[in-house]
């Protein structure tokens, strides 16, 4: 069962049968998302990919934005992903070859482009924070802190 370009990265390891909690296919996905992040290196690298109307804008830079990626070269970068898919991830890009030039690669094409957005909340989020100063924890009387902070990756992104 093919999904979307923005399908959540559970529901597309579930419609290739793997599971996000077990350690062996995580690693089937990052070999795959990093087969996909040469290919999104490689778009980055030439304004010849840029559809003409942005790259005619001389303040674009890279790293450049999905949509402004030509769609003959997105469909390149999809197909090369597959094309060179290592032994390891081959038969996992193999399923996405029946909807399209392949779904598999298209969606984890698309992933990284978006995850590298930074338009993308998350990422904006993250860059926030890096940039404020740590808040002083409130302390006790003793001028010990009174609670311990814990990472939370809900609230701290």
């Amino acid at each position: 069962m093919a999904v979307g370009p923005r399908a959540s990265k559970e529901e597309f390891m579930q419609a290739l049968g793997l599971n996000s909690h077990d350690p062996q296919h995580e690693q089937y996905y990052r070999a795959m998302r990093d087969e996909a992040i040469l290919t999104y290196n490689h778009l980055n690298e030439d304004r010849s990919n840029l559809l003409d109307s942005v790259a005619a804008d001389p303040s674009t830079k890279p790293p450049y934005f999905w949509h402004h990626i030509r769609p003959e070269r997105q469909r390149w970068g999809i197909l090369e992903i597959a094309r060179n898919a290592g032994p390891l991830t081959r038969p996992l890009f193999a399923r996405g070859a029946v909807y399209g030039p392949n779904w598999v690669a298209g969606w984890l094409l698309y992933s990284v482009f978006r995850s590298r957005d930074v338009r993308n909340n998350r990422n904006r989020r993250r860059g926030e924070e890096r940039g404020k100063q740590p808040q002083p924890q409130s302390q006790t009387n003793s001028g010990v802190s009174g609670k311990k902070e814990y990472y939370d990756p809900v609230r701290n992104g």
